[in-house]
């Protein structure tokens, strides 16, 4: 800072916490700061699930990007960041440890990217989270959606109403993370996990983007948007906080 009217500079993540712009700044303040302190998304990247590749005309490995998307179900998936450094760090404080203040960074992180990549999703016509089991705690992604609609002061983003869920699972189900875990345990649980979903509006025609945490095989995101498009989704895109990378 040189003078007493100068701004402060973002302490850059993960020290959000503590930053001047936490409560008040703009989202694309901390969208810029994430940006230069969180592993992104590689330039060469796939299209479909922005996991990187190695080279110009690389197929990507993700077997999913290579199904037909009358058989996938999802056009493509956007992320905030890679899963790794800060961000693998800090998303189990908020997924496991339940500290809840992470929800909002996040949910500022997620206006941030749109606002940044507005052309990308100015055909968005409502913006819903991948809901939690009831009777899990914390509520992740409900509290990460409740941190992104604060943060859309504006009403710029189409974003579904927190208190007013659009889309819900009803129980608990098999949990698709972890290491180790097999292709086929995780398409099992993502099958599960959308055979659990409720809709409480109708999505008739709409172009849908969903939100969730993390994105490893895009499993679930498959099952998701296929139940969505079976209730009348013209479309559905993901944007994930981050994209667990392959290496």
């Amino acid at each position: 800072m040189t003078g007493s009217s100068a701004s402060p500079e973002p302490l850059g993540f993960p020290n959000c916490p503590r930053c001047a712009y936490v409560n008040n700044g703009a989202p694309e303040i901390c969208a810029r700061c994430a940006t230069a302190t969180l592993p992104q998304v590689a330039e060469a990247h796939c299209l479909v699930c922005s996991q990187a590749l190695t080279g110009p005309g690389t197929v990507c490995g993700n077997r999913i990007c290579g199904w037909p998307q009358d058989r996938r179900y999802f056009t493509r998936v956007d992320a905030v960041a890679m899963y790794e450094g800060a961000m693998r760090e800090t998303l189990p404080r908020l997924k496991y440890d339940g500290r809840l203040g992470w929800a909002k960074i996040y949910g500022r992180l997620i206006i941030g990217w749109l606002d940044n990549h507005a052309d990308q999703v100015a055909d968005i016509d409502f913006i819903l989270g991948n809901p939690t089991a009831p009777d899990r705690q914390p509520q992740h992604v409900e509290e990460i959606m409740r941190g992104s609609s604060e943060a859309n002061r504006t009403g710029r983003w189409p974003i579904a109403d927190p208190d007013r869920p659009v889309l819900t699972k009803t129980r608990a189900t098999a949990a698709s993370a972890g290491a180790g875990t097999s292709w086929g345990s995780k398409w099992a649980a993502a099958e599960e996990h959308a055979a659990a979903l409720e809709l409480h509006r109708p999505v008739d025609g709409l172009c849908l983007l969903l939100v969730d945490d993390v994105f490893t095989t895009g499993a679930q995101m498959t099952t998701v948007a296929r139940f969505l498009l079976a209730h009348g989704a013209a479309e559905v895109r993901g944007l994930v906080l981050a994209r667990v990378p392959w290496h």
